[in-house]
C-alpha cells in the first residue's frame, strides 16, 4: 500500500474517531453529568495504551506485530489522546497547580513524542545512507583504534622522509581531532562544514612536505574520512538512542501526575 494513502488513511481515520468521542462527551454533558470524569478516565487509558509501546519494545522477542506496526499505533494514538484532552479542558488552559502541571507535561511529551517521528524517520534514513555500518557501543573502541593507526602512521611518516614537517602538523593541528568527536550539530544538521575545514588545513600543507611525506598525507587524508564517518554515526545515533530516554520518562511523569489529579478530584469533590 503506498505510504501517503495509508498515512492520509489513518489521519482521517483518527479524526473520525476523535469527532465521534467528543461527540459522545457532548452529549454526557447534555445529560447533566459531568463529561470530564468520562473524558479524563479515557485519557488515562489511552495513556496506559501508549506506555505500553515501550513495554513492546523491552519484550521485542515477543511476537506482538511488528515495530513499525506498533510505531503507525503509536502516532495516531497520540493525535487521538491530544483530541480527547482538548475536550476534557474544554479548549481552554486549565488552572491549578496540578492541572498546570499536567498540561505543561502533555505538551512536553507531545512536542517530544512530534521530534521523535521527525528522529526516527530522517535521521534513521540518514544512518543507512552512510557507507560503513557501526555499532553504537563500539564507537569508542573504533575511535580508539584509528588514533593508534594515525599515530602509526606518523610516526613511520618522520622514519621513512627524514622530516617532521607532517608530524609536527598533527600535533599541532590535529591531535585533538582524533582525540575525541567533533563538529555533533553540524553533523545532524547534514553538514561537512567543519570537517572539510579540517581537510582543507591539511590539503595546504602539502606544498611543504616532501615526496615521502605527501605520501603518507594522502593516507592521513582517508584516516581524516574515516574520523568523519565516525563522528557523523556518533551524532547521529546518540540522538537516535537517546531520544526516548527523555520522551519515556517524560510520559510516566505526565500518567503519575495524572493519576494525582483522579485521586485529588476523587477526595474534594466527590465521584459524580
Amino acid at each position: 500500500m503506498n505510504f501517503g494513502y495509508r498515512r492520509i488513511r489513518n489521519t482521517i481515520a483518527v479524526l473520525v474517531c476523535g469527532f465521534v468521542a467528543i461527540t459522545i462527551f457532548e452529549i454526557i454533558d447534555l445529560s447533566i453529568q459531568v463529561q470530564q470524569y468520562y473524558s479524563g478516565w479515557f485519557m488515562v487509558f489511552l495513556m496506559a495504551m501508549l506506555v505500553s509501546f515501550y513495554v513492546k519494545k523491552k519484550l521485542a522477542v515477543i511476537a506482538l506485530g511488528s515495530g513499525s506496526q506498533w510505531a503507525q499505533w503509536h502516532y495516531y494514538s497520540g493525535i487521538f489522546l491530544f483530541l480527547v484532552y482538548l475536550k476534557h479542558i474544554e479548549y481552554s488552559f486549565p488552572d491549578g497547580i496540578v492541572e498546570i502541571s499536567i498540561t505543561i507535561f502533555y505538551l512536553i511529551v507531545m512536542f517530544s513524542g512530534v521530534l521523535g517521528v521527525f528522529i526516527n524517520r530522517v535521521f534513521a534514513r540518514r544512518l543507512s545512507y552512510l557507507d560503513e555500518e557501526i555499532i553504537f557501543e563500539r564507537i569508542p573502541l573504533h575511535l580508539a583504534k584509528l588514533r593508534r593507526d594515525v599515530e602509526a602512521v606518523i610516526v613511520e611518516s618522520v622514519e621513512k622522509s627524514g622530516s617532521t614537517t607532517l608530524s609536527d602538523y598533527y600535533f599541532s593541528n590535529l591531535t585533538g581531532f582524533f582525540g575525541r568527536h567533533h563538529f555533533f550539530f553540524t553533523h545532524l544538521l547534514g553538514s561537512n562544514y567543519g570537517f572539510l575545514r579540517v581537510k582543507d588545513g591539511l590539503n595546504k600543507q602539502l606544498r611543504y612536505l616532501n615526496k615521502t611525506e605527501a605520501e603518507y598525507a594522502l593516507e592521513l587524508d582517508n584516516m581524516l574520512h574515516r574520523k568523519n564517518t565516525l563522528d557523523t554515526h556518533f551524532a547521529i545515533q546518540c540522538i537516535l538512542k537517546y531520544w526516548g530516554m527523555f520522551h519515556f520518562p517524560m510520559a510516566m511523569i505526565l500518567f503519575l501526575v495524572t493519576l494525582l489529579h483522579i485521586v485529588l478530584v476523587y477526595a474534594f469533590r466527590g465521584a459524580a
